[in-house]
């Protein structure tokens, strides 16, 4: 009888681990499916609004018009969606509805995103136009002297100057290389060719990256601060 009743309480406690695990799977398999459902809530509300401000903008006709459809777009930017279609968007119909200073924002924003297109080019153009009160407005010269830092996108100018850092460790390499005797006058112009050109590279690359990244936190923490207005004043044609 005392055997009988040791091998049932061992059974009973298996049973309750056994319960226990079930449980815990279930419990995990429940929160997953919650985050799923969540993911997919959030996915299918954003859809909604790009959707929504997408029809907002083809069919209006007044600067207010326009300045709704910027508001349904900038929800958006307010629930976390980060992406160059998204930023350009918001710029165009901000030009439309005459808010020339947000739209220069939005459109740089893009072109972190993107690099510079046709699109975003002539996007700012015209928003500088509205913030001048001209009819045409020129680029400024600086986007030509460092055309590198506009026409790539942020993550590409990141990947070349690791791309650079990489070949100038490979001229590191080849300078240990030409201490060993071998091939000397070829290490050593390879060496020198590495060095001169993955530094100048990483340097370059690597500051406009850091200042595009500077610039994007500045304006990830002072977005919500932004207020669009509409305005309808014409703008002059310049002499």
């Amino acid at each position: 009888m005392r055997l009988f009743a040791i091998r049932a309480c061992e059974r009973a406690g298996a049973e309750a681990g056994m319960r226990r695990l079930a449980l815990v799977a279930i419990s995990l398999f429940l929160l997953a499916s919650h985050r799923s459902f969540a993911a997919s809530n959030d996915d299918s509300a954003r859809t909604f609004l790009w959707e929504q401000a997408g029809a907002q903008a083809a069919a209006a006709t007044t600067p207010e018009a326009y300045l709704q459809a910027a508001a349904t777009y900038n929800r958006l930017v307010a629930d976390g969606v980060r992406n160059g279609p998204l930023f350009q968007n918001l710029g165009s119909v901000l030009v439309m509805a005459g808010d020339g200073a947000n739209a220069a924002a939005a459109f740089a924003r893009a072109e972190r995103y993107l690099g510079a297109t046709p699109e975003t080019r002539q996007g700012l153009a015209a928003a500088i136009a509205l913030q001048t009160g001209r009819a045409q407005a020129d680029l400024p010269w600086s986007r030509t002297a460092f055309f590198w830092h506009y026409a790539f996108p942020c993550s590409v100018r990141a990947s070349t100057a690791l791309a650079g850092w990489a070949l100038f460790w490979l001229g590191v390499f080849c300078q240990l290389l030409r201490r060993r005797g071998a091939g000397r006058a070829f290490l050593r112009s390879l060496a020198e060719t590495c060095l001169l050109t993955g530094g100048l590279i990483t340097v370059v690359f690597a500051a406009s990256t850091l200042m595009t990244l500077a610039h994007e936190r500045h304006d990830e923490a002072t977005w919500g601060a932004r207020v669009f207005a509409a305005s309808a004043s014409e703008t002059e044609v310049a002499p």
